[in-house]
C-alpha cells in the first residue's frame, strides 16, 4: 500500500496525493490548466518553487502566472537569464543582485576592465536571451553550505556574490539556481523552465554604486521588463510611449510652468508665473480642506540646531540626507530636513490642557534632503521639497477618531483631484526602530482598527513603517494606470516622549500626547509632477493656471476685447490677451499648444452685440454668450475649486 501527503489549499479544502508529491504534482492532480499556468506555489504563506515537496498538513497555494506574484517571479527569472546572456556575451563581466522592482527588473553587472555595456548591445543580448527560452532550459535549485558557496563563487571569480555570501549567517539555507552551465545565488522561486518566459524587452541603462556608496566599484545597472504574454508586453509599452507624452518635464517646458538648472540648483525647481500659479492653487486647495478639517496654519524656521534632530532622532538615522553647516560660534546648524521636531517644540510653548486636544497645526513646510546626484529627476525626485505637513497632538482616546477624520482628509482631495483609485497600505515596524514593542503593538492597532473603522480595503506592508511608528501609506492610479505614493498617516507615541512635551489632564497630572504625522499631497513638488503628467497638462479648470485667452480677429475689437479681459480679471478669472496681428487660426493654435481650457474670440460680431464666443481646447464652440453669462459658466465648471486663487473675489 503507497503512502500518501495530504495537504490543504486556500478554499479550506485538502487533496491527498502519492508520496513524494511536489507542487507542480498538486497542480496537475487539480486539472492541466492549472498545471501549465503554474510558476511557482506557496506553503504555509512562503513562496517556493514548483518541485518541492510536499508535506502532511501543510497549506498550499499555486502562483500561476495570471497573478501579480506570478508576474513578479517571471521578472525576477527574467532577470536571470538576462544575466546568463551578458556574461556569455561579455565574458569577465561580474554579476551582483537583480531584484524585481514596479512593473520592472534590473540586474547590476561590473564588465571587466575595458568592456562597455550601452543600449546598443541590447539587441545582442535580446537576441540571446530569446535563444536561452527557447532552449526550454530546466531551473535547478540546489541548497549549499555557506562555505560551498563561497568557495564556488570564488572559483568563479565573482567576487560580489562571494561578499553577499560572506554577510549571511552560518545556519542559513543558501539556495543556488542553476540553468545548465550557468549558476547564480538567490532566494528564489522561480519558474521552472526557461521556456516559461519570452514576453520581455530591455529598457535602459543607468549608473548605480555597489552596496549604493560611491566610493565602492561603479557598476551598470541594466533595466528591463517581463510580463506573461506578449499581449501584457505590447500594453505596457505602449502605455510607457503615451507617458512620455505626458512627461511632465516636457510638458513644463511647453506650458512655460518650471526649469531645471542643475548647474546652479540640483534638485529644484525654478517655477515660472504659470507653474508658480498651478503650485500656489495647489496650496490654495489644502487650506481649504484645512480649515474644514480644523487645521491651524502655522511657520517654523528652516535653518536650526542640530540637537532638536539630536533629540527627535533623525540626526541618527537620516543624519547622511541632511544638509549640516557651522556658524561663526562654531555652534552646528541643520537646514530642515522635516518640520515635525520643530512643530513639538511650538505645541511645548505655553501650558496645554486637555480640553485644548485636538490641537492640528499645518505648514507647508520647504525642507531639504541630499538626494544621491543620479536619482534626482524633474520634480518627482527633488532635493528641495514642500510639504503639506500636518500634526495632530491629541490624547490616547482621541486617536482612532482623528485618524478616520485624516483617512477621510486624503479620500476626499484625491477623489476631488481627479484621482479615482487609491491603495491603502499599513506599513508596520521596521528593523531600525526606537521605543518598547508593546507601543508598537498599541499603535499598529490603532491604525488597522482606524482603517477597519473607515471601512477602506488595505493591504499590510510589513516593516515598511517609520523608525518611531507604524504608517498608512497611499498609493494613487493616474490616468494611465501608473501607482504613485503620496499621501501618508504615521501614528508617533516616540517624539513627544523624547522631547517631554505634556498637556494637563482631567485630573490635573501631566500626560504625555499622542502625535499623529499626516501629509496629503506629500512633497507638493512630487505632487504637482504626478498631477501634470495625470491631466497631461490639461488641468481642470479650477487649476488651469491660464483660464482663458481672448483673442480678437482684427484689431478694430481690441477696445472692447480689453474691457471683456479686465471684466474676468476683476471677477477672478485668470486671463491672458493676444491682440497681435497673428490669424485668428494661429492665435488659436498657440492656444491649443499651450493647452488654455478656453479661448475667446472677439469679432466684430460679438463687438457690436457684447457678447464673446468660446471656444474650448478641444475645438468645441459655446454658443455666444455674454461675458457675465461666461463668468457664471467658469464658476459653475470650477465648482468647488472656484475661490480658492488668492486673487478671486
Amino acid at each position: 500500500m503507497s503512502s500518501t501527503v495530504q495537504v490543504f489549499l486556500p478554499d479550506g479544502s485538502s487533496r491527498s496525493l502519492p508520496s513524494p508529491a511536489t507542487v507542480l504534482d498538486l497542480a496537475a492532480s487539480i486539472g492541466s490548466g492549472l498545471a501549465k499556468s503554474a510558476i511557482a506555489g506557496k506553503i504555509n504563506g512562503q513562496a517556493v518553487d514548483l518541485d518541492t515537496l510536499l508535506t502532511n498538513g501543510v497549506k498550499v497555494e499555486i502562483i500561476t502566472d495570471r497573478s501579480k506574484e506570478g508576474v513578479e517571479i517571471i521578472r525576477h527569472s527574467t532577470a536571470h537569464i538576462m544575466a546568463m546572456a551578458i556574461q556569455e556575451l561579455f565574458p569577465g563581466t561580474q554579476i551582483t543582485i537583480g531584484p524585481v522592482v514596479e512593473n520592472q527588473f534590473y540586474y547590476d553587472v561590473y564588465p571587466k576592465e575595458g568592456t562597455k555595456i550601452g543600449t546598443n548591445d541590447f539587441p545582442l543580448i535580446e537576441k540571446k536571451m530569446q535563444e536561452i527560452v527557447a532552449k526550454n532550459i530546466p531551473v535547478k535549485r540546489r541548497v549549499v553550505s555557506k562555505d560551498e558557496a563561497v568557495a564556488h563563487f570564488s572559483k568563479l571569480g565573482e567576487k560580489f556574490k562571494v561578499e553577499i555570501v560572506e554577510a549571511l549567517p552560518a545556519e542559513g539555507e543558501i539556495k543556488i539556481y542553476n540553468m545548465g552551465d550557468w549558476d547564480d545565488l538567490c532566494r528564489g522561486p522561480h519558474v521552472p523552465a526557461t521556456g516559461k518566459l519570452g514576453a520581455f524587452k530591455l529598457m535602459s541603462v543607468a549608473g548605480a554604486y555597489w552596496r549604493a556608496n560611491k566610493d565602492n566599484e561603479q557598476l551598470v545597472r541594466i533595466y528591463g521588463t517581463a510580463w506573461a504574454n506578449k499581449k501584457d508586453l505590447d500594453a505596457y509599452l505602449n502605455m510607457l510611449e503615451e507617458a512620455k507624452k505626458r512627461d511632465h518635464i516636457l510638458l513644463g517646458r511647453q506650458l512655460n510652468l518650471f526649469t531645471l538648472m542643475s548647474d546652479i540648483a540640483p534638485g529644484a525647481a525654478f517655477f515660472f508665473p504659470n507653474g508658480a500659479k498651478l503650485f500656489t492653487l495647489l496650496q490654495n486647495y489644502i487650506r481649504v480642506k484645512w480649515a474644514k478639517f480644523g487645521f491651524q496654519e502655522i511657520q517654523s524656521p528652516q535653518v536650526m540646531n542640530v540637537n532638536l534632530w539630536k533629540v527627535s532622532g533623525h540626526y541618527e538615522n537620516y543624519r547622511e540626507d541632511m544638509y549640516v553647516f557651522k556658524d561663526d560660534h562654531d555652534d552646528e546648524f541643520g537646514i530642515k530636513p522635516m518640520s515635525c521636531p520643530g512643530h513639538v517644540r511650538m505645541f511645548m510653548v505655553g501650558q496645554k490642557s486637555y480640553r485644548d486636544l485636538p490641537l492640528r497645526y499645518g505648514e507647508f513646510g520647504i525642507v531639504h534632503r541630499n538626494e544621491l546626484s543620479g536619482t534626482l529627476h524633474g520634480l518627482t525626485r527633488v532635493r528641495r521639497i514642500t510639504q503639506d505637513d500636518g500634526h495632530i497632538f491629541c490624547m490616547l482616546g482621541q486617536v482612532q477618531t482623528e485618524i478616520v477624520s485624516a483617512l477621510q482628509f486624503v479620500k476626499e482631495a484625491y477623489s476631488e483631484l481627479g484621482f479615482n483609485e487609491v491603495t491603502y497600505m499599513l506599513s508596520t515596524r521596521p528593523d531600525n526602530r526606537m521605543g518598547a514593542e508593546e507601543v508598537w503593538d498599541i499603535a499598529e492597532k490603532a491604525l488597522e482598527d482606524s482603517l477597519k473603522e473607515a471601512q477602506v480595503q488595505y493591504s499590510i506592508n510589513p516593516g515598511d513603517g517609520a523608525f518611531y511608528g507604524p504608517k498608512i501609506d497611499f498609493k494613487v492610479k493616474d490616468a494611465i494606470g501608473r501607482m504613485h505614493q503620496c499621501a501618508t498617516i504615521q501614528l508617533d507615541f516616540m517624539m513627544p516622549m523624547r522631547f517631554g512635551a505634556t498637556y494637563q489632564a482631567a485630573n490635573n497630572t501631566q500626560e504625555t500626547p499622542v502625535m499623529i504625522h499626516r501629509a496629503v499631497l506629500g512633497s507638493l513638488e512630487r505632487f504637482m509632477g504626478v498631477f501634470i503628467e495625470h491631466c497631461a497638462g490639461h488641468f481642470p479648470l479650477g487649476f488651469a493656471p491660464i483660464q482663458c485667452r481672448v483673442v480678437t480677429v482684427t484689431e478694430a475689437q481690441e477696445d472692447y476685447a480689453r474691457k471683456v479681459s479686465q471684466y474676468l480679471k476683476e471677477n477672478g478669472v485668470r486671463v491672458e490677451t493676444d491682440f497681435s496681428n497673428d490669424k485668428l487660426g494661429a492665435k488659436i493654435r498657440d492656444a491649443q499648444l499651450l493647452k488654455i481650457p478656453y479661448m475667446l474670440v472677439i469679432g466684430d460680431k460679438e463687438a457690436q452685440t457684447n457678447t464673446l464666443t468660446a471656444r474650448y481646447r478641444d475645438g468645441k464652440n459655446l454658443a455666444p454668450m455674454s461675458p457675465e453669462d461666461f463668468l457664471t459658466h467658469v464658476k459653475t465648471e470650477c465648482g468647488s475649486f472656484w475661490g480658492i486663487d488668492t486673487n478671486q473675489k
